[in-house]
């Protein structure tokens, strides 16, 4: 604040009474310091009595010298006036004792020297003889104490100040100094706290501008406002809380006017009391954000829904003074939430029934299909002839093609879901685009159509990317394409656009020569379960092309036709896919049934056609097998034997699979039995819920001798050679550094190998699955390098894992022959050496 405006207030504040003040003080002042005129009138006598002594005392000598009685007349004259002066002198100094005690010994002195004077007087006049006039030590003898009274007086009391001309004592000066500042201090406070309240009416008169102003914004907002004070008194609020909650809003001090309020959890419904209010918590230094409340209340009868928010207000000091509470009415908002809700009730339980529907059409075709597909492999092992082998070749690819049937289906399903995911490695796409073709060129041969593909734009076409989902786009486009056309041909073009930073733009077209379609057609082809009319005469399920697009955009791709009715059509599809080498695709496994593993398993299974084709596939692989035709049998078998490996169907009469799977938990003793599911249904939801029961390993039906073969090694053990030393024996007679190339790889396989199965290991306790596949990707391939081929299965197994709790049961099967592989590779250089 600066000084002129602090002068201000403070004169204006505390003016007047300032100069009450000090007008009170200087008259308090003024008479007390009264001594100040009696000291001057004091000095004044006593001087006046000093000259009269003096001229007493001259008349005296005068009279002694003269003898005129004019002389004695004067002299006379003068001791009266001393004597007057000295009673005035008396009376003044009888107040102030000191004074009056002085003043007692210069009357004594003086009547002493009068005396003395006298006697000599009337001597002179009797003719005596002259004792002599008086002298200067008499006459000072009496002067001394008055002068010493004078010079105490005049230190002790106020000079006389001449100003203007007026010569007045310093104490009337400060008395009139003090006056005149009063009169001023009261009279500017006065008129400055005249246009200070001139200012505080019109302060008030535009608060109430601003407070019917703000009454009525509060009034137009649709939110209700409440302000309460310290003590919970709705000091200020706007018609919209006046609407919500009715005219009990002028007070709310107990539990009864709260229950009058009508305000009620959301939840439990319970009504709330007055501590349990926002305003109350908000008082309490709570702070409320979007509370949902019920109001029921006899304004409200129906009830309605309402969202608050509280806070509390602070002072300057940090104390709470008060709340402010805002709601609002979300009866609308809640009512669509209710609406939501059921519209979801009613959704969830339509994707439900779907769900059942595809798991129940899932199961019931692939039960007949597993024995279809299970029977035909079985018999394309047997000695056939042409015409036999063509026979068997025709139903296998029917039932593939029944089976991409069902698997369209569930595809549609996953990628609805949002649980399809893309299963990225190295692959060579002329290849599959090659081995796509092979799968219909029966069927061209048929009909006597031309199939064809052509590759442009580059040499090598090693890719990195998801090649079961880019197969699935060229099936599905190829198939249409074969299926629609009865003359002329099928041409597929592999074209590489362009080439930045290692990625390639590839764009793959399907051209054709069949009926064509109509522009309108061509605008609604990949929606779900649109068929053109041609289209509805061959059948199928509308899905393929969905899925098609739904795929190619998961792949950040593009797909789209070019069709003429009557001229044929044109498919294509855009991706961009990381370049890669040949070195780095895996070689691809082919299975055939061999006595790789020895062990006795137990097979839960209701169907005859399912048992035999499971049967036969296990024992052709070197097992023995025990069948249970339900879970009851199966419970009573696993406990009363030892099994090497349990297979559960999940769907059994007089108790399910899943009843067995955990019956056999509970009474198992010491080392659990693998349980491997056996299931027609495909989805995620079904291997979640076998392994909650207990089971270990899940597979789907039809049974695909890769995948059981993949599963039997992570629970048992090979009779497989560790060793081939076949692929040993094609590096023996190449040399590196003096050494043969066998002896270097095996020393640098003793150096690198250990490390990388210990990166495995560290990874698995890790959670970290990439690097579980890489390292196992590194070792299997240095391991087939020499021939350690059962180690390299199990590292390739482990490098399509995609769960990695799917790792540890291969952990132990990788450690026991890792150990065995790098003996019998010590023992061929041994023997080499030899």
């Amino acid at each position: 604040m600066e000084k002129s405006s602090l002068f201000h207030f403070l004169l204006s504040r505390f003016g007047a009474y300032f100069g009450v003040i000090l007008l009170v003080a200087s008259c308090f002042y003024y008479f007390r310091e009264n001594t100040s005129k009696i000291d001057i009138y004091s000095l004044s006598l006593l001087e006046e009595s000093k000259q009269r002594i003096d001229q007493a005392t001259r008349a005296s000598l005068q009279y002694v010298n003269t003898a005129k009685s004019k002389d004695l007349d004067e002299y006379n004259a003068q001791i009266l006036l001393v004597s007057k002066k000295f009673n005035e002198l008396n009376d003044l100094f009888k107040r102030y004792p000191s004074q009056h005690k002085k003043f007692a010994e210069v009357q004594k002195r003086s009547r002493a020297y009068f005396l003395s004077l006298n006697e000599r007087i009337v001597q002179r006049q009797n003719g005596s003889q002259d004792r002599g006039l008086a002298n200067k030590t008499e006459v000072s003898e009496v002067i001394a104490p008055m002068d010493e009274m004078i010079r105490d007086i005049r230190d002790n009391s106020s000079e006389p100040l001449n100003v203007f001309g007026f010569n007045l004592p310093m104490a009337l000066w400060y008395f009139l100094g003090g006056v005149l500042l009063a009169c001023f201090c009261i009279l500017k406070g006065h008129s400055l706290q005249k246009r200070n309240l001139e200012d505080q009416k019109q302060d008030i008169s535009e608060l109430k501008i601003q407070s019917i102003l703000l009454d009525g914004i509060l009034n137009s907002i649709s939110e209700a406002l409440i302000v309460i004070d310290e003590r919970g008194q709705f000091t200020r609020y706007n018609t919209a809380a006046q609407r919500i909650i009715g005219s009990k809003i002028k007070s709310i001090s107990s539990d009864e006017d709260a229950r009058d309020f009508g305000f009620f959890d959301i939840t439990s419904l319970q009504q709330l009391g007055l501590m349990e209010m926002p305003f109350a918590r908000a008082l309490r230094g709570e702070p409320v954000d979007d509370l949902e409340i019920l109001v029921h209340n006899e304004l409200h009868p129906e009830g309605i829904y309402i969202s608050i928010s509280s806070r509390y207000l602070s002072d300057i000091d940090g104390s709470i003074r008060g709340a402010l509470v805002v709601f609002r009415d979300i009866s609308r908002r809640k009512a669509t939430e209710q609406e939501w809700l059921r519209a979801r009730e009613s959704a969830l339980e339509t994707a439900r029934k779907k769900s059942d529907f595809l798991a129940a059409m899932s199961h019931e075709i692939r039960t007949p299909m597993n024995g279809v597909i299970g029977m035909t492999t079985l018999l394309a092992e047997t000695s056939l002839n042409e015409e036999q082998k063509d026979y068997v070749g025709t139903i296998k690819r029917s039932a593939g093609a029944l089976l991409r049937l069902i698997n369209d289906i569930l595809d549609h399903s996953k990628i609805e879901a949002g649980k399809i995911q893309m299963q990225v490695r190295p692959f060579d796409l002329k290849f599959l685009c090659e081995d796509v073709l092979e799968l219909f060129h029966p069927t061209t041969r048929e009909k006597n159509i031309g199939l064809d593909v052509s590759f442009l734009g580059r040499e090598e076409w090693n890719y990195i990317g998801d090649p079961e989902r880019l197969r699935q786009i060229l099936v599905n486009l190829i198939g249409n394409s074969v299926k629609f056309t009865e003359t002329g041909y099928v041409k597929i073009t592999v074209e590489c656009l362009t080439t930045t930073r290692g990625k390639s733009e590839l764009k793959i077209s399907v051209m054709d020569t069949g009926p064509g379609m109509s522009e309108e057609e061509s605008q609604l082809l990949f929606q779900k379960y649109f068929q053109t009319k041609t289209g509805m005469k061959y059948g199928g399920t509308g899905l393929g092309l969905s899925i098609c697009h739904q795929l190619v955009e998961l792949m950040g791709g593009k797909i789209g036709l070019h069709s003429k009715l009557g001229l044929g059509s044109t498919f294509w599809f855009t991706v961009e896919l990381p370049e890669t080498t040949a070195e780095q695709i895996p070689t691809q496994k082919e299975h055939s049934f061999a006595p790789i593993f020895k062990g006795r398993v137990l097979l839960a299974e209701d169907q005859p056609v399912n048992q035999r084709v499971a049967v036969t596939y296990l024992q052709k692989l070197g097992l023995e097998v025990d069948v249970a035709n339900n879970g009851q049998v199966a419970v009573e078998k696993a406990l009363a034997k030892s099994y090497d490996v349990i297979f559960m169907d999940c769907q059994m009469p007089i108790m399910t699979g899943y009843d067995a799977t955990k019956k056999i938990r509970e009474l198992q003793k010491g080392e659990k039995t693998p349980i491997v599911a056996l299931t027609a249904e495909g989805t995620s939801g079904e291997k979640a819920t076998c392994f909650s029961m207990g089971m270990d390993d899940f597979l789907t039906k039809p049974l695909e001798l890769e995948r059981l073969i993949e599963v039997l090694h992570k629970w048992l053990k090979t009779t497989a050679a560790v060793l081939d030393e076949g692929a040993l024996l094609k590096l023996k007679n190449y040399v590196v550094n003096n050494k043969s190339l066998t002896q270097a790889l095996i020393e640098d396989y003793f150096a690198s190998a250990p490390g990388l199965r210990e990166s495995i290991q560290s990874a698995f306790k890790e959670g970290n699955l990439e690097k579980i596949q890489e390292s196992a990707h590194a070792l299997k391939s240095s391991s087939a390098t020499l021939g350690a081929t059962a180690l390299a299965n199990i590292c390739q197994n482990i490098e399509d894992i995609e769960n990695i709790q799917d790792v540890e049961p291969l952990l132990k099967s990788m450690d026991d022959q890792f150990e065995k592989s790098l003996s019998e590779l010590q023992k061929y250089l041994t023997k080499a050496a030899a």
